[in-house]
């Protein structure tokens, strides 16, 4: 088995071609990347019997229903990571601490880099591994 796992990714963006392009940028990559239009979708998925492993969220795609997504995704607690995806000096979100913040920015390398280290984590959870660096460690 793999180091690395290939996640479910849910995204969430308030515009339609930064979701479309990051679902592309993500498959591109071997994971299961799938856009969200806003909140009555993401509640819709979170609610289902199989919800994302990944939810990179910008805040602002989900409006008023912040709060209401942030109660759900803490009934979820350690069965979806949270990806906050947002710019250059947003205010944190209550609700979501604890999450991942990455910055948005022209290239998406500094998202890729968030999702392999979640995926080389929870690959090592799946081998029995406590951390990354034992995933590096072991064969």
């Amino acid at each position: 088995m793999p180091a690395t796992a290939r996640l479910d990714i849910a995204i969430t963006d308030r515009n339609p071609h930064v979701r479309e392009f990051l679902c592309r940028e993500l498959a591109e990559e071997g994971h299961r990347a799938g856009a969200l239009t806003g909140a009555e979708q993401l509640l819709k998925a979170l609610s289902g019997s199989r919800p994302p492993q990944v939810l990179v969220l910008d805040p602002e795609a989900v409006g008023q229903s912040l709060a209401e997504v942030a109660r759900r995704l803490r009934d979820l607690a350690g069965q979806v990571l949270v990806l906050l995806h947002v710019f250059e000096g947003e205010d944190p979100q209550p609700g979501f601490e604890g999450a991942l913040v990455v910055e948005k920015e022209p290239h998406v390398g500094a998202l890729k880099a968030a999702i392999s280290a979640l995926a080389a984590q929870l690959g090592g959870r799946e081998r029995g591994l406590s951390s990354p660096q034992d995933a590096q460690e072991k064969p």
